[in-house]
């Protein structure tokens, strides 16, 4: 289970169990690790906080009564009253003040400074502190929340603790989903507390198995307008390949019928390469009657990709918005179409799907990339609320948002996909889910899933470095293959 840190304090707060109970709990599981991966005669260190995260730290030491360590209370005196119970269960002997040489012949350091509740940024003792063990390449253990980092978010200090392992407590935060943007720990390990949990989460998970079960396997009784159309509208000269990429995207899903428009100057060389879909080119002066018809028909429409230098496309874009009432993905240029005219997603009568890069979302939203960095899941949030819009944030963990703000943070993928046309294919991949299936969050996170995990299947044969993203039907095929599709 994923939860932010408000669902966290619920689950404690209706357990049953105090805080006291729960940080023994904590502190014996934990401990129990350590036994079994350090011995008596190493050096163990734990950092301790004055919040119940250094409550957990001081009661580790109690289960570890045997072994050889010392409790560094590097920001002050235990101030919960749980912190200060565990302190006192702890002989004076084992706490000294901080000397940079109790690092130095460290083993083993235990991060129990700041828990889920920390924000903002470090003091300078403290960031002193957490940068010499940062550059001294120990073996560093995190209870629940690398210290200097914040649960809900991948913003995290400069200098917060680089940990070898990190231990979730009985469910996982935002922060340990977003690993791949602040890279703050090697591994992540969750300890089950066995609490209860009887509040819902807004956070959505997503694996081969369940993707499989969502996905609509063929009919015996099928034909090709079984599941509706895929209409892909896109390209421009120079941007040829964004839209092939969309229909190699759509195809490795299965798309059983694809309506594809495009500038007439481009359309040879789509229709070359592609000879299934049914093509539609269109020009400045005849794009109403190749667009209409098709909209009105299409189950699933996703619009802008390399349509850079397209004719008409301001016009096209609001066709397509005002006269669609099924699923539409705002992509590339259309994004760039959005900055500073977001107010028309308030007037469409189509559900919208936008899937910005982090730059097209930071003009999007108006805000320095730096801002939108540290806090990408509360401004997807934010803007899919707002705007009543779907937000697809592409990236090291691609971030899928509802206008309910029901979240998704994508594990799959790896840098074989840091190239570009990665987003175009993504593109293809959602709009032909959508064409097959009728809950667009869901689709939206089997998309975005599958298109992180077929980069994963394909480092099988394939290299990171020069990873063909090409192949993706082929690939596909051999994943169908082994579900039975």
């Amino acid at each position: 289970m994923i939860i932010d840190r408000k669902g966290m304090q619920k689950i404690e707060s209706l357990s049953g169990f105090s805080s006291l109970e729960i940080m023994e709990t904590v502190s014996r599981l934990i401990a129990d690790k350590i036994m079994h991966a350090f011995s008596r005669q190493d050096n163990i260190v734990v950092l301790a906080g004055k919040g119940n995260n250094g409550g957990d730290g001081y009661t580790i030491c109690k289960y570890l009564k045997d072994y050889t360590f010392k409790i560094l209370p590097i920001d002050g005196e235990p101030v919960s009253n749980e912190a200060i119970y565990a302190s006192k269960q702890i002989d004076s002997k084992y706490i000294y003040s901080y000397k940079q040489e109790y690092i130095d012949q460290a083993d083993l350091i235990i991060d129990a400074v700041y828990g889920f509740s920390y924000h903002g940024e470090l003091k300078k003792n403290i960031r002193d502190i957490f940068r010499y063990i940062n550059q001294s390449n120990k073996t560093v253990y995190s209870i629940d929340i690398n210290s200097g980092a914040e649960a809900d978010s991948d913003y995290h200090d400069l200098d917060a603790i680089h940990s070898t392992i990190t231990f979730a407590l009985d469910c996982y935060k935002p922060f340990h989903m977003l690993q791949k943007e602040h890279q703050l720990f090697d591994t992540c390990e969750l300890i089950n507390l066995h609490l209860p949990h009887t509040i819902p989460t807004k956070y959505y998970e997503m694996n081969e198995e369940r993707f499989f079960s969502l996905f609509p396997k063929k009919p015996v009784n099928a034909y090709k307008g079984t599941y509706g159309k895929t209409y892909l509208v896109g390209g421009s000269y120079g941007c040829a390949g964004a839209l092939s990429l969309n229909i190699i995207g759509a195809k490795t899903v299965g798309t059983p019928y694809i309506n594809v428009s495009c500038p007439d100057e481009i359309y040879p060389i789509a229709a070359a390469h592609h000879i299934t879909p049914v093509f539609h080119p269109f020009n400045y002066n005849n794009y109403e009657e190749k667009l209409y018809p098709r909209i009105k028909e299409a189950k699933a429409i996703a619009f802008g990709s390399g349509a850079v230098c397209m004719p008409r496309k301001v016009e096209c874009m609001d066709m397509i918005l005002q006269e669609s009432t099924k699923p539409v993905i705002l992509d590339a240029e259309a994004l760039r179409l959005l900055v500073k005219n977001t107010w028309i997603l308030r007037f469409v009568n189509c559900p919208v799907i936008i899937t910005p890069h982090l730059g097209e979302f930071a003009s999007i939203c108006n805000q320095p990339i730096e801002v939108i960095k540290d806090h990408k899941l509360e401004y997807a949030k934010q803007f899919a609320r707002k705007n009543k819009v779907y937000v697809v944030l592409k990236g090291p963990n691609t971030i899928v948002v509802s206008p309910n703000e029901d979240v998704y943070i994508n594990q799959s993928g790896n840098q074989s996909l840091a190239q570009a046309g990665s987003g175009d294919l993504l593109v293809g991949i959602l709009a032909g889910i959508l064409t097959m299936t009728t809950d667009i969050f869901h689709a939206l996170c089997m998309g975005v899933w599958l298109h992180g995990y077929l980069a994963d299947y394909g480092n099988k044969i394939y290299s990171r470095q020069s990873f063909p993203i090409e192949k993706y039907p082929e690939i596909m095929n051999e994943v169908f293959k082994n579900h039975g599709f």
